[in-house]
Parts: structure tokens; sequence; C-alpha cells
């Protein structure tokens, strides 16, 4: 049968028809079944976990149809021990039904790390071998000693700390340097704006110590003392004082308030 007559015969176009909707049927079939499958379309908003136990956050997870998984453990100091400190995917993103949802939790203990050598070298490769093994420069206390800003004793808790000794990662050790053949004078900076943290680096760096830390009332937890910024400190930025001394600082969420009337 020549083209032309098989393109008129009416069979053919019937039965072309037939394949054409069978294969539109089928294929429809298919991609709504991937559909219920897959639960396209349907998504779940991860809740925010933190601060709850493992064993409530599993209970929390499951009534929102996800996986919670332990991957880790961390230590963030004034968390409660045992609770979630963050997780992944992050509180509010949206998500798949049976997700498996990756948290870490803080730890019970904190870890213990060896002291550090400090002894006979200046401040400031001091500063850095502390920071380097997980602890933070403590106090300044300086004493009469030709070597100026070298470190004379290193000291833990009011007591000499050998290197070597196990100590829990975080704390602050204190250093005792030597002042020089006479007492040596600073210019205390300005740390106005800054965080507590940021302040105390930067009055360490001019040899100073953070004295009286005091939180207004919008300061209500330990995440409000962390985000909180400095509105007041004394002496004032610009006055000249003997290294070792302190520097008292005032601190508030409200901080553009404060910097608006002060």
């Amino acid at each position: 049968m020549s083209f032309k007559a098989i393109i008129r015969d009416k069979i053919f176009w019937k039965h072309l028809g037939i394949a054409v909707g069978s294969a539109f049927v089928f294929l429809w079939l298919v991609f709504f079944s991937l559909k219920i499958f897959t639960h396209h379309g349907r998504t779940y908003r991860v809740p925010d976990l933190t601060g709850l136990t493992y064993e409530e956050a599993q209970k929390v997870a499951e009534r929102f149809h996800l996986v919670l998984i332990l991957n880790d453990s961390t230590y963030v100091p004034g968390r409660q021990p045992g609770t979630i400190v963050l997780h992944n995917p992050k509180p509010d993103d949206r998500v798949k039904k049976g997700r498996k949802i990756f948290a870490t939790i803080n730890a019970r203990s904190k870890p213990k790390v060896p002291m550090p050598n400090v002894t006979g070298v200046s401040f400031r490769q001091a500063k850095v071998s502390l920071e380097l093994a997980g602890l933070n420069v403590g106090r300044l206390i300086y004493q009469p000693d030709p070597m100026q800003h070298y470190v004379l004793e290193q000291r833990y808790k009011g007591q000499n700390i050998p290197p070597g000794t196990p100590i829990e990662k975080g704390e602050a050790v204190d250093l005792l340097l030597g002042q020089g053949v006479s007492g040596q004078t600073t210019t205390v900076p300005n740390v106005i704006g800054m965080s507590l943290e940021e302040a105390k680096k930067v009055l360490q760096n001019e040899y100073l110590n953070v004295g009286k830390i005091s939180f207004d009332k919008t300061v209500k937890s330990f995440a409000d003392s962390i985000n909180a910024r400095v509105f007041r400190q004394y002496p004032p930025s610009g006055y000249i004082i003997r290294q070792g001394y302190n520097a008292d600082l005032w601190l508030t969420l409200d901080y553009i308030t404060h910097y608006r009337t002060d």
C-alpha cells in the first residue's frame, strides 16, 4: 500500500489516535505517581530545636515528620549542657517529609587542653599562644622588672600553672608582666560601640584590664550579653593612665538610644 493510501486510511488514524492517547495516559500516570511518592509541592517548616535536649528535640522533629540525627558536639559557655546549640537545615527552612536534621549538642563538660609555656616571651606572643591553645588572656598584673611587657609568670586562679597542665578550654590565664624601669603609662582607647569581647581585646592591646562590667535592664540573658554594646567607659578615651589599670564598662542592647542621649 502506498504512503498516500496509508494516510487516507481511517483505520490508520484511529490506531494512531489510540496509540497517542495511550502514551499520554501512561505518562500522566507516571508523573502523578512520582508526585505522590515524592510529596511534590508539600514541604515542612524546620522547627527551632536549639535549647532543647536531644530527647525533647526528637519528639518535636517527629511531629514535623522529620528525622533528627545527632552528629557532633561542642562546648558553648553559658548554654545548658546536653542541649542542642545548632542544627542543619536551620530553623524555618522548608524541607520534604522525612528529611534528616543534623544536630550539634552542647557537651556536658569543657574539653581540656595542655597549658602552653608563655613565660619569657612578650605579651603579644603570649596572647597568640594562648588563643591558639583555645585559652584567653585574663588579668594583666605588672611588677617592676626591666623586661617591659615580657611575661614573668603565668597564673590560673591565683596560682602559677606549669606548662603542660590540663586546663579547661576557654579559661582565662592571668599574666604577670614586667613594668620596665619605671611606671609606664598608656592612653585609654575608645571602646564605645564595641561588644564586651571586642573591648577586652582593644584594652589588652593597650596593656589595660577590664574592671567593673555593668549591663543595663535591656540585657536579660547570656545571648543578650553577647550582643550588647559598650555605651559608657571609665576612664574616658584619651586619658593617660598607668599600664595594668582597670577600665570600667557599661553595656546595653539599646546602644542607639544611649548614643543619641549621651
